[in-house]
């Protein structure tokens, strides 16, 4: 595409937008105020020049007739207004600091004068805020920088002001703590807005923040919740961060922080402590934390001179953690993996006062099974105690039994001769995490075509974390995240009382999770048919195995999650001022893909329980057996002999169907969403102590539909009716 096909594109596009009204900024701010002479007689017509002082980029408009002016679509930065007109001195203010998304009034008095002379003022701004109704709170970029954050994790600026809570979520287990669901002023997480120099920031998979941006890089952040102007939207707490831009002032910073568990005292015993007869250490715990931010203008010696026009920004971060854990766990030992209950015994409970297994069939093998224990093991196959205290090894046959076994799902006890239910294995394991994320920003003073920025942002982070499993060679998870995030931005001012501003952006936040694949030579053993055979990464994990009173071993169960969430924005935003008002149009579209793949566990979740025996006679070939009341037993009574045996009391895992995919494990959907906010809004300065602000916005989403049209399908072959 041609240079002025483009152009001739962009103008009309905001031109069509603004007449179907444009989108809410959200991440600049405004200057507004009154100009009055030394009677406070209010003055029209007065030349008034905003400057930013870090770039020395200008705003150039004149008050009204009833002495008002108004800047909007400002960068938050620091600013200096000054005021002239034909009879008066000229008047300027000293620095003061604009906030994102604030609105900050500044009224001038001129004095009497000849126009070559300069007045400097202080710049006060009115303590009681009468143009904004909004309820918020303001971060500044001062506080962010000198502000002490665990972690140096933005989201912990949310905890700030009043009514935010963390609630948990499925990002923070992800990232180590940094990003969790938060609730403001008791509502959901879902209801939470975040956006990122005016577009989208949220990851609609998890609703918690997609990019955390570096602490470095955090220009300013605020809060709105409850009331805010009709420019937003989309959500009920409107969570706003902006990013840091180059000033003409070369800046720059390189920091490393550094703890290490060795640091550290010693830990507290605890009851399990006790238990073992020896203290355990503190678990690892070594943190690096380090990177750079610099920003200045672009200067190319005898080439280019950016100062005034062109700047950068540039930062890196990057974490190197290893946050262990300790496991405290109850595994069978080795005897018992072998069918060898000799050794085994059972803590007190009501009806029996602990001590070896009991036999089955007696009051005592019932008083343990209901509290979820085991007896010695009967032989199912006739329904005597024939057994005694080992399941013969020509029995021991169940594939997944033998798998479990071989692999070692439990490690040996650390803690010798406990009863069941008591933790016997006790050992720290690790819990790294890698972390880099860069940010880079460009600004372009255009002159009279306005300006434009552009910025970039990337994060991954790779976390290892013990999950729904206590086995610590295979129950480690694997949290990959990546966001990426870009960003272009143009504001242009038409004769000093009309701003428009353009922005157009992408986000795509992944987050796959799962686990360590099993060698083929285990896939083999377990012997599973018709199952999924083909997968991607992190999906093919270990079998997850729960016998009884036991911990988990195997595997992580629920293990693998896939979520992808590109989110495409437009936005334009247009504001006009006419006498006492200020009138804003705008429209935010939004286009996002929601593809997730929650199927997981493919080699199965097994449970055997103690109590399995008498459960399941119904539909068990087995001959009577007095022990279980003539009925069938279908069970060994014990839950380490059901797993030998193969007799299990449950078995969950995802099996394919007849949409899906060769390609892949699991039933992937694809959800396609659009969304659209038209807005219209007026600030009517009333007096100079009252503003009336109102305005209509529609947010509309439209109903999502799946790509492949794979909501549900029909199985004809089902003669009860098969709608899957």
């Amino acid at each position: 595409m041609s240079l002025r096909r483009f152009c001739l594109f962009y103008v009309l596009a905001v031109v069509a937008v603004n007449m179907a009204f444009g989108q809410g900024v959200g991440a600049t701010g405004t200057i507004l105020g009154t100009i009055t002479d030394s009677t406070g007689a209010v003055l029209p017509n007065v030349k008034i020049t905003v400057t930013n002082t870090g770039t020395n980029g200008a705003f150039n408009t004149e008050s009204n007739s009833a002495g008002d002016f108004n800047a909007p679509s400002l960068s938050p930065g620091v600013y200096t207004v000054s005021a002239q007109t034909a009879g008066f001195e000229k008047t300027k203010t000293d620095p003061f600091t604009l906030a994102v998304d604030q609105k900050i009034r500044i009224n001038l008095s001129l004095k009497p004068g000849a126009v070559t002379e300069t007045l400097e003022v202080a710049a006060q701004a009115v303590n009681l805020n009468t143009d904004d109704a909004a309820l918020s709170q303001e971060i500044s970029g001062e506080e962010v920088a000198n502000l002490p954050l665990n972690g140096r994790n933005f989201m912990q600026l949310l905890l700030v002001g009043a009514g935010a809570v963390t609630v948990g979520g499925e990002q923070g287990t992800m990232r180590q703590g940094e990003g969790n669901a938060v609730s403001v002023n008791g509502g959901r997480p879902e209801g939470n807005n975040y956006t990122l120099d005016g577009l989208v920031n949220t990851d609609q998979a998890l609703m918690t923040p997609a990019v955390i941006l570096s602490q470095d890089a955090i220009g300013e952040f605020k809060v709105q919740s409850g009331i805010y102007p009709a420019e937003n939207g989309f959500g009920a707490s409107q969570i706003n961060i902006v990013s840091k831009g180059g000033t003409n002032s070369l800046h720059g910073a390189v920091y490393e922080s550094n703890r290490n568990n060795a640091f550290d005292s010693s830990p507290f015993p605890t009851a399990t402590d006790y238990i073992a007869g020896a203290k355990t250490s503190n678990p690892i715990l070594k943190l690096n934390q380090f990177g750079f931010v610099a920003s200045g203008p672009v200067y190319i010696p005898k080439i280019y001179n950016g100062r005034n026009k062109t700047f950068w920004m540039a930062n890196y971060e990057g974490w190197r953690m290893n946050n262990g854990a300790k496991v405290e766990s109850i595994v069978p030992t080795a005897a018992e993996l072998a069918g060898d209950f000799s050794a085994a015994t059972v803590p007190a409970v009501p009806g029996y006062a602990g001590g070896p297994l009991p036999a089955y069939g007696t009051p005592a093998c019932t008083a343990v099974q209901n509290a979820t224990y085991d007896c010695l093991p009967v032989d199912p196959y006739t329904g005597l105690n024939d057994w005694g205290t080992q399941v013969p090894a020509a029995f021991q046959t169940a594939r997944i039994g033998l798998v479990a076994v071989a692999n070692h799902f439990w490690k040996t006890p650390t803690v010798a001769n406990t009863p069941e239910g008591v933790v016997n294995f006790i050992q720290n394991i690790p819990g790294p995490l890698v972390m880099n994320q860069q940010t880079y920003r460009g600004d372009q003073n255009l002159g009279r075509y306005g300006s434009v920025f552009g910025r970039y942002t990337h994060a991954y982070y790779n976390n290892h974390a013990i999950y729904n499993s206590f086995s610590v060679d295979y129950g480690i998870e694997e949290y990959i995240q990546t966001e990426d995030a870009w960003e272009i931005s143009h504001t242009i001012s038409f004769g000093g009382k009309n701003v428009n501003n353009f922005r157009f952006g992408k986000l795509r936040a992944q987050a796959p999770e799962g686990s360590a694949a099993p060698p083929a030579s285990v896939v083999s053993a377990l012997g599973e048919m018709n199952v999924f055979t083909v997968f991607t990464a992190l999906q093919e994990t270990w079998p997850n195995v729960t016998p009884g009173s036991f911990n988990t071993g195997g595997g992580p169960g629920n293990s693998y999650s896939g979520s992808d969430n590109p989110n495409w924005e437009y936005a334009d935003s247009f504001t006009t001022v006419h006498g006492k008002h200020t009138l804003g149009l705008g429209l935010d579209y939004r286009r996002w893909r929601l593809i997730r793949n929650l199927d997981d566990d493919f080699y199965g979740t097994w449970n055997f329980a103690a109590n399995t025996a008498q459960k399941n006679f119904l539909t068990c070939t087995n001959p009577p057996s007095a022990l279980n009341g003539g009925q069938p037993l279908c069970g060994t009574g014990n839950s380490i002999g059901d797993m030998l045996t193969g007799y299990y009391s449950g078995v969950s895992n995802y099996v394919p169907g007849p949409l899906s995919p060769t390609t892949q494990a699991g039933n992937p959907q694809n959800h396609v969403y659009n969304y659209w906010g038209p807005y219209v809004e007026d600030d009517w300065k009333v007096s100079q102590k009252l503003s009336i602000n109102y305005g209509l916005r529609w947010d509309f989403r439209m109903s999502p539909y799946e790509v492949e049209n794979h909501f549900f399908w029909l199985d004809t072959t089902n003669p009860q009716g098969g709608l899957c």
